[in-house]
């Protein structure tokens, strides 16, 4: 039996269509997922994983209507070339992953971090080191609380001042 034959000749559905189906199912899911759910805040990945989630998402549910039809025994939806033209697709979507996380994303990274760095400050992520303060050892008394300093609880614990002015206070601490 030739190709041509081979992919035009209707033939029953079997195991390796249901895998093929519930494979597509799942490459659809994670593609909604990364498309439409996924939040990354990185400014180079998170749009690359959207993109990567539309593309998942597209060629899996071209798979799964592929494997739906296949499997349910539509007439010229049992030949195997639909099945061929889905896997193709999905083999060049894997090529063209592996083809963009190897040369075009770390140029993206890397002309990111260049870029903030050459703004004067990195956006990205760094963390702070820890410091550990000293409670402040005052009696607790009317005029303590009222301007929203910290008071000394009853079990030594310094306790943060509480209110408007006291919150204002320290947000514009963190912004400096």
């Amino acid at each position: 039996m030739d190709l041509l034959t081979y992919l035009t000749t209707p033939a029953a559905a079997g195991t390796p269509e249901y895998i093929f189906l519930v494979a597509q199912v799942v490459v659809a899911l994670v593609g909604a997922y990364l498309a439409l759910l996924h939040a990354d805040a990185h400014p180079v990945r998170g749009p690359a994983l959207r993109r990567l989630g539309q593309a998942l998402l597209v060629v899996g549910l071209l798979g799964a209507v592929v494997g739906a039809l296949r499997t349910s025994g539509i007439e010229p939806f049992t030949a195997p070339v639909w099945i061929t033209v889905a896997t193709v697709l999905n083999l060049a979507l894997i090529g063209f992953v592996l083809y963009y996380a190897q040369t075009v994303y770390p140029r993206q990274v890397a002309a990111h971090e260049q870029a903030s760095r050459s703004r004067g400050g990195a956006k990205t992520f760094q963390p702070r080191p820890a410091t550990t303060r000293q409670p402040r050892l005052s009696v607790p008394n009317q005029t303590d609380s009222q301007n929203g300093d910290a008071t000394l609880q009853a079990n030594g614990v310094s306790r943060p001042p509480s209110g408007r002015r006291a919150s204002r206070r320290d947000r514009k601490r963190k912004s400096r």
